[in-house]
C-alpha cells in the first residue's frame, strides 16, 4: 500500500513539474514574442520604414531567424538599415548589430550614412569594407542575415572590378558564426532553373541556386518558409515595377553552421 501511495505521489509531483515547466515555457515565449513586437513598434523608428512593415513582415522574419535578446547579429549589405534598427532595439544593450555594407552598397551609402549608424544607436557597429567578404572574429556572430541582397553579389558595378568569389564570401560568413549559428537568406525569387546570369539583370535570384552555393560552403539547411511568398508575382520581371514594389515573391531560408 505504501508503495502504491508513493507511486501516486511521484506521479503527482511529476505532473506538477511538467505543468510548471509548461507555464514557464509559455511565459518565456510570450516575453520573447513581446520583445520582438516592442522592437518593431519602437517610437524611434522612421515612419517611412514602419509603412513597409506590413509587406516585409519583420516579426515573422526575426522569429524564423531565431534572433534573441543579447545576440550579436550581422546584417549583411544592410543598406540604410531597415533591419539594423529593428535588431538594435531587439538585441538590446547586451547585444550588438554589425551593419555591414560591402563595396557596391558602400558606393551608394557612403555619402548618406544614416545617423543611426554613427550617433543614435550605440549597439550598432558600421562595417564598411572594400570586399564583400567579412572580416570578423571567428565564432563571434549568432545570426547573419542577408535581406534582398544576395542577388547583388552578381550585379555589375564600377565598385566591383571583377566577379565576386562566392566561396570566399560564404567562407567568411561561416567563419564569423558561432557553432550552431544561423545564416538567413531572403531574396526576390528568380525564375526556376536560373543562376547567376539573371541576378544582375532582374535583381532576383533562384532559391535552388542559392541553396546549392550555401550548402557547398559547409552550411546545413535548417528550414524554409513561405511567409514572404506571393504566387501572383511574375518571377521573370523586375521586382521594382510599381504594382509589386515591396510585394514580390520572396523566399526565406535558414542555414546553420
Amino acid at each position: 500500500m505504501r508503495k502504491h501511495f508513493q507511486s501516486i505521489a511521484g506521479t503527482l509531483v511529476l505532473g506538477a513539474a511538467l505543468i510548471t515547466g509548461s507555464i514557464f515555457t509559455t511565459a518565456a515565449n510570450a516575453d520573447h514574442h513581446g520583445k520582438i513586437k516592442a522592437a518593431i513598434a519602437h517610437p524611434d523608428r522612421p515612419a517611412s520604414e514602419r509603412a513597409r512593415d506590413e509587406t516585409r513582415k519583420p516579426y515573422d522574419v526575426i522569429l524564423f531567424a531565431g534572433v534573441h535578446p543579447g545576440d550579436t547579429v550581422l546584417d549583411l549589405n544592410s543598406g540604410a538599415g531597415y533591419y539594423s534598427e529593428i535588431l538594435s532595439h531587439f538585441v538590446g544593450d547586451e547585444g550588438k548589430v554589425y551593419a555591414h555594407n560591402g563595396s557596391v552598397y558602400w558606393a551608394f551609402m557612403k555619402k548618406t550614412v544614416p545617423a543611426r549608424f554613427t550617433e543614435r544607436l550605440s549597439n550598432i557597429a558600421p562595417l564598411n569594407v572594400g570586399s564583400e567578404a567579412v572580416d570578423l572574429p571567428e565564432g563571434s556572430v549568432d545570426v547573419a542575415m542577408s535581406v534582398l541582397a544576395y542577388h547583388d553579389y552578381f550585379m555589375d558595378h564600377e565598385a566591383r572590378p571583377a566577379p565576386e568569389d562566392m566561396s570566399a564570401i560564404l567562407a567568411s560568413i561561416y567563419k564569423s558564426l558561432k557553432p550552431g549559428g544561423a545564416y538567413v537568406v531572403i531574396d526576390h525569387a528568380g525564375p526556376a532553373g536560373s543562376g547567376a546570369e539573371v541576378a544582375g539583370k532582374l535583381h532576383r535570384i533562384n532559391a535552388e541556386f542559392v541553396k546549392k552555393q550555401v550548402l557547398a560552403a559547409g552550411f546545413t539547411l535548417a528550414g524554409e518558409s513561405d511567409i514572404l511568398a506571393n504566387p501572383d508575382d511574375d518571377n521573370g520581371q523586375s521586382p521594382f515595377r510599381p504594382e509589386f514594389r515591396g510585394k514580390t515573391d520572396r523566399f526565406i531560408m535558414k542555414f546553420v553552421k
